[in-house]
């Protein structure tokens, strides 16, 4: 069997996009007959945007909208990341977090 999977350039991406990889949909554009979806339902989502690149045969596309709404991060995401990216650089420049040898009772 061919190989099918598309190589990702060198950029400037953390990973490549997988199979499996999440993409925040507003709930009401995925509405069937009145009825909002639960999880494990299978559905269909509209996605455009922007070709950023294209490599051999292959065309690289910059999400912009899911079913015709722009694409939004979900608060609880970005706070996420953003607690994750000041650990990272706390971590980096060797800041300590708390004093190991205070409250636990234990002598180091």
């Amino acid at each position: 069997m061919a190989d099918e999977t598309v190589p990702m350039p060198d950029d400037d991406q953390d990973e490549p996009i997988q199979q499996g990889d999440e993409l925040p949909v507003q709930l009401d554009t995925l509405m069937v007959g009145g009825e909002r979806p639960n999880v494990g339902d299978q559905v269909d989502v509209k996605v455009s945007g922007t070709i950023s690149r294209i490599i051999d045969d292959c065309a690289y596309v910059s999400v912009a909208q899911a079913n015709d709404n722009d694409i939004e991060t979900p608060a609880g995401d970005e706070q996420d990341r953003a607690m994750a990216d000041q650990a990272r650089e706390m971590d980096m420049a060797g800041t300590p977090v708390g004093d190991i040898t205070s409250g636990s009772g234990i002598e180091y």
